[in-house]
């Protein structure tokens, strides 16, 4: 099998693709990260690692010679997006790679709440966030490219969860500290894929004879609500899932906080400063913002844990419905996903060994 290029390997779900390649030796990687300050976070697994920018293509290209696949998982500014993608596919042209992967997101459909959505459906209903926006044009224009001799997949997973994710960690935390919270009493679709289901579908594509373009919705086999992944997510850390705050829809608004932030940010020059400035520095103005707004507290009062609400988390969790997904394995029979109740099991021993565990469990 000739190497899997992974771009973006300081990802979570790249750091787990080399993660099982060092430990089953069955797939060999090239792992491609933009700074050497990448290496630090990835060292643990013996990987070398390549120096390049997805954003530019002749740094690309002697790294992606021989490859038979180049899978795209960067992270960058949702405003690179598009012009990244296009640099990737250039150097897959140049470098004569058969295969070029492209990781989009089922977010491109906001809350699917169209019946009518498909695997070859085109996204264009309206949409607040920047990142769908950067994944609906990376879409558009890899599908306007003829299929020549790179053939383009598009995989849209949904949420992303596992050992280490986002996605499992902040719930977890939310329910251990009593600030866990769902909107419309969980109802809404929880479009979930763990990273090790995300991951068997590269290596069907890798291990195909006969890969052809196309776009694919992805996820775990099983529909759940929110509710039932809190539930899961509680049952493994010890909590009571009836400790959850159950909030109504209409409880959302931006804080003055984050309406301010929405407004100064969005201005062109605000950006720019924004992309120049240290995290160190982008600290210390957000706690300005919040000492102004509300004013740090002189005396001392007894503390109630409450719920950091974000527009985000209200967003997803009023999703219509998931994605149909069945394509992918019809076209790819040898598709092998792993259960649910086996990777929560997997997870919640995770979290319980990270220190994610309720004190006053039995």
């Amino acid at each position: 099998m000739k190497p899997i290029a992974i771009i973006g390997a300081a990802s979570f779900v790249g750091a787990r693709f080399i993660e099982r390649a060092e430990l089953l030796g069955d797939m060999p990687i090239v792992p491609i990260v933009r700074s050497p300050r990448s290496q630090g976070r990835l060292a643990r697994f013996g990987a070398r690692l390549a120096l390049g920018d997805a954003g530019d293509a002749a740094s690309l290209v002697p790294l992606l010679k021989g490859c038979g696949m180049v899978v795209n998982l960067t992270l960058a500014d949702d405003r690179r997006i598009l012009g990244d993608v296009q640099a990737m596919y250039a150097a897959c042209q140049e470098a004569e790679v058969p295969l070029f992967v492209h990781m989009s997101s089922a977010e491109v459909f906001g809350r699917a709440e169209d019946p009518a959505i498909s695997d070859d459906s085109v996204a264009d209903s309206p949409h607040w966030m920047e990142y769908a926006h950067g994944k609906r044009a990376a879409e558009a224009w890899l599908r306007s490219q003829p299929d020549g001799p790179v053939k383009v997949v598009i995989l849209r997973p949904g949420l992303i969860w596992g050992p280490g994710a986002g996605w499992l960690v902040d719930p977890a935390k939310a329910l251990i500290d009593g600030t866990a919270f769902l909107f419309n009493e969980g109802r809404g679709i929880c479009n979930l894929i763990h990273v090790d289901n995300l991951m068997e579908h590269v290596v069907q594509l890798a291990k195909s004879p006969d890969t052809r373009s196309g776009v694919f919705n992805i996820s775990d086999a099983e529909t759940h609500c929110w509710a039932d992944f809190y539930g899961a997510v509680a049952h493994e850390v010890g909590v009571d899932p009836s400790t959850i705050r159950m909030l109504p829809d209409t409880s959302f608004q931006d804080s003055r906080l984050q309406s301010i932030r929405q407004k100064v940010f969005n201005i062109a020059p605000a950006r720019a400063v924004k992309r120049r400035i240290g995290n160190d520095t982008k600290g210390r103005i957000k706690q300005e913002l919040r000492d102004r707004l509300s004013p740090p507290i002189s005396e001392p009062q007894p503390i109630t844990p409450e719920p950091a609400v974000s527009k985000q988390i209200w967003w997803l969790q009023g999703t219509a419905r998931k994605l149909p997904s069945k394509k992918f394995a019809e076209q790819y029979p040898g598709l092998q996903l792993k259960p649910f109740t086996e990777l929560m099991a997997a997870g919640g021993r995770w979290l319980r060994y990270a220190g994610f565990e309720n004190p006053d469990r039995a």
